[in-house]
């Protein structure tokens, strides 16, 4: 009997032991993408602060065309467009029931960013991805500071000509809106002890002067900011 007689009469799994002994040339299984496609578990639309981790992870299975569960294949999730933001991990493998998951680190602007988890092959055949996004919204109030005029001459009992206007911005400058100011005048009147901010970051009052020549004082508080309290002054000569 001759060697090549012998070879065929192994069992399978002996010969499947001695080609994985033969070198690294050979394309096992798997190595093609081709009849693989890849669908999104869960984590697709969500929303979250700018520059952390959505709440929950992003979660993609891989199946063969006739839907059979692929574990062991190679997944990478790559944000689309410059600061989108990371994947962590940015690739990994798929488990025993196909899926693979990571945490999606957002920019650091406001937005909807999109991304995708593509399947990863040795070869050169079609990769199968699958797209999804996210949408970023401006995180907590980090700073308060003046968005107009800090000091402005005025008349005794009469409204300065430029209202008080404050901009209240996260960690990152993007403005955040339905932070609550608080105001308050050594004297006069403001057209509001409390305001919030809309959307573009900025609350504003208007201040009615006190009776008193000389210096008056105003003041615009956000609980915790950097900058706070913004002062605002006005010289009353008459």
């Amino acid at each position: 009997m001759n060697e090549f007689a012998l070879f065929r009469r192994l069992p399978a799994a002996v010969l499947l032991i001695v080609l994985l002994s033969c070198g690294g040339d050979l394309t096992l299984p798997g190595s093609s993408a081709a009849g693989l496609r890849v669908d999104v578990v869960k984590g697709d639309n969500q929303q979250g602060a700018v520059g952390q981790p959505l709440p929950d992870p992003v979660v993609v299975v891989v199946k063969t065309d006739a839907g059979a569960l692929m574990a062991g294949s190679r997944v990478a999730f790559v944000a689309q467009g410059a600061g989108a933001g990371r994947f962590d991990p940015a690739t990994t493998l798929t488990d025993s029931v196909g899926e693979a998951s990571t945490r999606w680190v957002l920019g650091t602007a406001p937005g909807v960013y999109t991304a995708e988890a593509r399947v990863v092959a040795a070869d050169t055949s079609v990769q199968p991805a699958v797209a999804f996004q996210a949408a970023a919204v401006a995180g907590a109030p980090d700073t308060l500071r003046a968005a107009g005029p800090t000091s402005q001459p005025g008349r005794r009992g009469q409204p300065l000509a430029e209202p008080l206007v404050v901009l209240t911005v996260d960690r990152f400058g993007n403005p955040v809106a339905g932070v609550q100011v608080e105001w308050k005048a050594d004297q006069g009147e403001l057209s509001a002890e409390t305001t919030t901010t809309g959307a573009d970051g900025t609350a504003s009052v208007s201040w009615t002067l006190g009776d008193e020549i000389g210096f008056q004082k105003a003041t615009a508080k956000v609980e915790g900011a950097t900058g706070s309290p913004v002062t605002f002054t006005s010289v009353v000569l008459f």
